[in-house]
């Protein structure tokens, strides 16, 4: 036994030694494990799948980027929102960007629009097909132009780099469409539906549900819970809904305010009054007999074991709290939901 655990510490150190010292053994490694990369193929279920590309809120937390899931169908693919950080975590699920039908913006807080250039950067540089759609209330298209007139070196320099055959200048360009609070739009089989969100003084804030082949999600950007999302989330299968921990912002808010940050203490109370408390979700998720309900937007991220617990406090197994990088998958005409 003694003489198997020195053969494998040899074996152990030998290739320590390898990877740090051999550069043929680098090469061959970095071979091996760039092409399992390059080749790793997509997975798709007959369903709707949700990516989950930023969970945090503005306040700082380690690991999360800011607001963003992506939904998926055999045949469309979206993301709503685009948080700080967001088109990194999307580069790394290698989702199809070439195959983006478009961002769909809840509002226009810096924290759910400021990675919408990079996602479109990655979108045109993968070869979609024209311009990219952004979708959202009244005011999208102030958004979207500020943006294009921002990234107009950017386009020319990438153009005259990489060629206008391969790169059309036009087609990096994003294109807004205005998507009006009570409106729907279907694209084949996946229908979209644009609801009010309540996020006063930010107005219009809209929430988004997605119907495909028997399975719902609805997905709230910021708001509180009211009537018009009781209405929308009756009996859904998955809802992602934004959410805040009172004792934890409490807390913070009066650690602020000794410490005498009065600004990011005042802050830490305004912000109180416009998002889903995580106790106004728990009682959502029952009331309406939500299948499942993933906690994302979280106002703060949760940084430790203590402030997960506080956060969860009163969930059952129809909540769950999300992470960068987490899928969901709803297979159609089914009640299940997998995430991992």
């Amino acid at each position: 036994m003694k003489r198997l655990l020195v053969v494998f510490i040899l074996i152990g150190v030998i290739a320590y030694l390898g990877i740090n010292h051999s550069p043929f053994v680098q090469d061959r490694l970095l071979a091996l494990g760039v092409q399992k990369a390059a080749s790793a193929p997509e997975r798709s279920i007959d369903g709707i799948r949700v990516y989950v590309c930023g969970s945090a809120s503005p306040l700082p937390a380690p690991g999360r980027a800011q607001a963003c899931l992506a939904v998926v169908t055999p045949d469309h693919y979206f993301v709503v929102d685009a948080g700080s950080g967001s088109a990194n975590n999307l580069g790394l699920a290698g989702l199809p960007s070439h195959k983006l039908d478009g961002v769909l913006l809840t509002h226009f807080h810096s924290d759910h629009i400021v990675d919408l250039p990079s996602i479109n950067v990655q979108s045109w540089a993968s070869g979609h097909q024209g311009p990219l759609k952004v979708y959202g209330p009244a005011g999208v298209k102030q958004v979207v132009n500020g943006f294009n007139s921002a990234m107009a070196l950017d386009r020319e320099y990438r153009t005259a780099h990489h060629g206008a055959d391969f790169m059309p200048i036009d087609w990096g360009v994003m294109e807004a469409v205005e998507f009006a609070s009570g409106t729907s739009q279907s694209f084949g089989d996946l229908t979209i539906t644009s609801f009010a969100a309540a996020h006063h003084p930010i107005e219009p804030a809209v929430s988004y549900r997605f119907d495909y082949r028997g399975r719902s999600v609805v997905i709230t950007g910021d708001t509180i819970v009211n009537d018009e999302l009781r209405a929308q989330t009756k009996d859904v299968d998955l809802l992602f809904s934004d959410a805040l921990s009172p004792p934890i912002i409490g807390a913070l808010q009066a650690a602020t305010a000794d410490a005498g940050r009065s600004r990011l203490s005042k802050i830490l109370g305004d912000i109180q009054t416009y998002h889903a408390s995580t106790e106004s979700v728990i009682a959502l998720t029952t009331e309406n007999n939500i299948g499942l309900t993933a906690l994302y937007h979280l106002v703060p991220g949760p940084r430790n074991v203590v402030m997960e617990a506080v956060f969860t406090r009163g969930f059952d197994d129809k909540l769950t709290l999300t992470e960068d990088g987490m899928w969901f998958n709803l297979p159609s005409n089914s009640e299940l939901i997998e995430f991992y």
